[in-house]
């Protein structure tokens, strides 16, 4: 008996069976420009452009590869295990597969126009895009309101024997669908390169100094165009440069208010404080003091002086009444001679102020004097003396004086 003991068959033979390939991850796309689903796939087997045929929610459908990965840039990142692979790269045969069911397609949305009309419905189908197999798809539809679409999708699934799935699409989306040119003259971007929709606001159109004229900011979805964000952070970063609206700032042509900015040419347009005139000051001067050689040319602003003079004088010659024809005759010493005799009368005409005048008591100084009793009641030299007034002094406490018996 020896100590050597064999091996177990199954690990014999786990050292003869070859590891799996690792799989790597696949981004495909099953529309140009539209959202990128990822996949499993063994690495350098696929390149971009290449045509493969995955399972999905709807059966077999053609995909392109977009990207896959450099083993130059990083390291392959490995598919987790929840990731499908990629069934097969495309034949000639899926190819005519696919180009049958666009075909399709577009015959069922047309039937689909159609029975919406003849059923006075508010529905615009937009488009319906078929499997490999053609037994099923997905359509897509526009509508303001609630549309109830079931007997024109009974309809249809009847005559093509399909199975049709319906989804609403918003005006942006239908766009992408249904692709087009804008008023730029390019293909739209939503349906050749941008794979999701920015946010688009009226301040973005503010920013860049356009209109606010809804046609020449909308596009043909009837929103915003979403260009306007491409370019809207360089905007706002060389409008930091110029100086607000309505501020006032030196420039060599003197103090003045901005009152427009050109973003992309970099000045802005003043009004001077000295004249009604305009200039065009580029970024770089202002801020320069004013100096008397930069000064505008002084016979324009004389000539611009002498007509707003003549503009002002003609508008007060036509606001003033029309003088009947003697008083445009009568001479001006006749108005002087008038004004005296004016402002006499009319000293004449206002009441002087009223005095008062106290009346004093004539006083005989040649007569003795008496008592309140024994006043005489003789005549003096000077008239008759009047008795004087004895006053009684009022106590409070009692009433009125009685008369002594």
């Amino acid at each position: 008996m020896t100590d050597f003991e064999p091996e177990p068959i199954a690990d014999a033979i786990e050292e003869f069976i070859p590891e799996p390939p690792p799989q790597v991850v696949i981004g495909v796309r099953f529309r140009e420009a539209s959202r990128m689903y990822h996949y499993s796939a063994e690495p350098h087997t696929l390149f971009p452009g290449d045509y493969v045929v995955v399972e999905t929610a709807r059966g077999e459908e053609m995909a392109r590869v977009v990207t896959v990965p450099d083993d130059a840039d990083e390291p392959p990142r490995r598919a987790a295990r929840g990731v499908k692979p990629i069934l097969r790269q495309a034949t000639r045969e899926d190819r005519d597969r696919a180009v049958e069911g666009r075909e399709r397609g577009e015959q069922i949305v047309e039937q689909m126009r159609r029975i919406a009309m003849r059923d006075n419905l508010a529905l615009y189908p937009i488009a319906v895009q078929l499997n490999l197999a053609g037994d099923e798809g997905s359509g897509h539809f526009h509508a303001e309101e609630h549309v109830d679409f079931r007997d024109v999708v009974a309809e249809i699934e009847q005559e093509h024997d399909l199975k049709l799935h319906m989804q609403h699409a918003g005006p942006r989306d239908r766009a992408k669908l249904v692709d087009g040119y804008d008023i730029c003259g390019l293909r739209l971007c939503c349906a050749s390169w941008m794979t999701s929709f920015p946010k688009v606001g009226v301040r973005t159109a503010k920013d860049q100094g356009l209109s606010l004229n809804p046609d020449s900011i909308s596009g043909v979805c009837g929103r915003l165009l979403c260009c306007l964000t491409f370019e809207h952070e360089v905007y706002r970063e060389m409008r930091g440069t110029l100086p607000r609206m309505g501020k006032r700032v030196s420039t060599p042509a003197g103090m003045g208010k901005v009152i427009k900015q050109n973003i992309l040419q970099q000045y802005v347009t003043i009004s001077l404080d000295d004249h009604s005139q305009r200039v065009d000051v580029p970024v770089a001067e202002i801020g320069l003091a004013v100096r008397t050689e930069d000064a505008p040319n002084q016979a324009l602003v004389e000539a611009e002086e002498q007509r707003e003079r003549e503009q002002r004088s003609a508008l007060r010659r036509a606001a003033a009444p029309a003088n009947p024809p003697q008083e445009q005759q009568r001479e001006p010493a006749e108005e002087q001679q008038r004004e005296p005799a004016e402002e006499q009368r009319r000293e004449s005409e206002s009441p002087e102020p009223r005095r008062r005048r106290r009346r004093r008591r004539a006083v005989n100084t040649d007569s003795p004097p008496h008592s309140a009793a024994e006043q005489p009641r003789s005549e003096a030299p000077g008239g008759p003396t009047p008795p004087p007034r004895r006053r009684r002094a009022r106590n409070p406490r009692r009433g009125p004086s009685q008369p002594s018996e």
